[in-house]
């Protein structure tokens, strides 16, 4: 006899990216499995694909998980883990006293976690005639990239070139896409160091979440605040 499937309950959200209304079911204990077992192994390689996983088997809507931004990913499983497990989290936060240092579980209420401002300008004029559009990274961008690899040289440029849409003058404009990586690469060391962390400051301006948290250290009794950012700060 075949035994009695229970069905989920559907809920909608907004894409931070676009706005598009998307719906999604919460996620399951096989998929809850495949989340703690990325999240534990502190590999960001295995915690991206896994969160493509679990929101290309929860999202109901018919929409393209690789060409997420990897903000929409994030606000996408804030809202997963949120009808899931719980609208609260715990995480455990460290005291900031030199002399103490104790661990205090504070609760975070997941409804309250917010995603930083989207830049909408996504124009950077580098001289009067030459200029660059950029893009926020996607999901196929971000995979295969981890933190060590980020902190290369080479890695960084590769981020970097994967967030220009198109480099324009006054007479053409060039998809980055079709261009050759090595004349991409030639174009950015031919910048100057002010013009270069242009290109680094909106980058760095990516959306995350984030979160502002005031607590009591249990170890000392003193007040902390501490700013959370990033999906990964809020389930550790």
């Amino acid at each position: 006899m075949a035994l009695p499937v229970v069905n989920s309950s559907r809920y909608s959200t907004k894409l931070p990216s676009t706005g598009l209304d998307i719906e999604y079911r919460p996620y399951l204990v096989k998929e809850e499995k495949i989340m703690m077992v990325a999240m534990e192994s502190k590999d960001s390689k295995a915690i991206i694909r896994a969160m493509k996983d679990v929101a290309q088997s929860c999202v109901l809507s018919d929409i393209n998980i690789d060409s997420l931004t990897s903000f929409d990913l994030e606000w996408i499983f804030l809202q997963l883990r949120s009808k899931s497990v719980g609208e609260k989290a715990q995480v455990q936060l460290k005291c900031k006293e030199e002399d103490c240092k104790a661990k205090t579980e504070v609760d975070i209420k997941l409804d309250e976690v917010s995603l930083t401002e989207i830049v909408q300008n996504k124009v950077i004029e580098l001289t009067d005639t030459i200029g660059l559009v950029m893009k926020y990274p996607t999901l196929v961008d971000m995979e295969g990239q981890d933190e060590e690899t980020l902190k290369t040289p080479d890695g960084a440029f590769d981020i970097i070139i994967k967030c220009l849409e198109t480099i324009y003058d006054a007479d053409n404009t060039y998809s980055v896409i079709e261009e050759n990586h090595k004349d991409v690469r030639d174009f950015l060391d031919s910048l100057s160091s002010a013009q270069f962390k242009q290109i680094v400051d909106w980058i760095s301006s990516t959306p995350s979440l984030v979160k502002n948290v005031e607590w009591n250290c249990t170890g000392c009794g003193k007040p902390n605040e501490l700013e959370l950012r990033g999906l990964q700060s809020f389930f550790t």
